[in-house]
């Protein structure tokens, strides 16, 4: 069981009700932000209405062409404000390793918008997202490292010292970059993500008790099971695409996986804003960063076990993945 774009499954009392606040703080009036979206205020009052994650693409759309920022506001509160049970249980967390496990794991109720992962080397970690590629997901990108930033300060009572990078060219607004992420900025890179030194995953955290941690784990865990968001539709496609990463895969033998004709995948990856080259370009840059990152491959070695048997033609296919060439 999987959920999809369209299906209501997110509370809209949650994180939305938070960014209906922020935006009247800022002139913004409910009903400019909810427009098109089949979503009303007093719905959200009455704290029983879900919406879908394709309803919040067009509320978060009516915020960025409101010219404030939103995004960088809202994500400054929306970890630290314990709207349920999910974002609590990372605030009463033992640690920041068990904050990224909860974060990954109760991602839909934390952050609905976006799908982080977490990468681990001896000395470093990487949050990034799937699906973020997209001009139009930058804005998600930019909320989430906001809401990043401003937990982690908020667990450690200090700024930490991360490093972000972006896959898009520098913005014209970056005054708003500079003022929530710092000077640590790098962009033009394969993919949007955040570094973190690894030293600060078993750093015990202050906020911790063992108790409210694990009752609200616990509820949001209780949650995501009776209602079947353990993983997303296109967490399924990326998770089959990277366990079969080795084999010619194609749109035609996905959809035999699946037990779907080829022109049904087609129809719900686009009802999912996407298609097949995209999410198997997806699964191989991903790959392909962890084959060089984690495990050390040279360029010849990640080639081959991406089944790329030529190194110019895994250069020019790194750069129809990421729009740049390979280092």
């Amino acid at each position: 069981m999987s959920y999809e774009i369209d299906h209501e499954v997110i509370p809209a009392h949650h994180q939305l009700s938070l960014l209906i606040d922020l935006a009247e703080q800022h002139g913004i009036d409910h009903h400019q932000l909810l427009n098109g979206s089949r979503v009303f205020l007093e719905d959200i009052l009455l704290g029983n209405k879900l919406i879908s994650q394709l309803q919040l693409y067009k509320i978060a759309h009516n915020a960025s062409l409101t010219g404030q920022h939103l995004q960088f506001l809202f994500g400054k509160e929306c970890f630290t404000t314990p709207l349920n049970h999910a974002i609590s249980s990372l605030l009463y967390a033992k640690n920041f390793e068990e904050v990224l496990s909860r974060l990954t794991e109760l991602h839909i109720l934390i952050c609905p918008w976006l799908t982080p992962k977490v990468m681990r080397t001896n000395d470093q970690i990487t949050i990034y997202w799937l699906n973020s590629k997209p001009i139009e997901q930058l804005y998600f990108v930019e909320m989430t490292m906001s809401a990043i930033t401003a937990l982690s300060k908020h667990l450690f009572q200090e700024k930490l010292p991360w490093k972000y990078e972006f896959s898009t060219t520098e913005p014209q607004y970056i005054e708003q970059y500079l003022g929530y992420f710092g000077s640590q900025l790098s962009f033009n890179c394969p993919i949007h993500c955040m570094k973190l030194s690894s030293e600060y995953l078993q750093q015990p955290l202050k906020q911790y008790s063992a108790t409210m941690s694990s009752v609200h784990y616990a509820q949001a865990q209780h949650y995501i099971q009776n209602h079947n968001l353990q993983k997303s539709f296109l967490e399924h496609i990326n998770l089959y695409l990277t366990e079969h990463i080795q084999e010619n895969i194609s749109l035609e033998s996905m959809a035999h996986a699946f037990s779907v004709s080829p022109a049904t995948l087609k129809r719900r990856l686009k009802k999912h804003l996407t298609h097949f080259q995209a999410q198997r370009d997806q699964s191989r840059l991903h790959t392909a960063l962890k084959l060089r990152y984690v495990d050390h491959f040279n360029t010849e070695q990640i080639a081959n076990y991406l089944a790329i048997h030529d190194r110019n033609n895994f250069r020019r296919a790194f750069k129809r993945w990421t729009y740049y060439s390979l280092i």
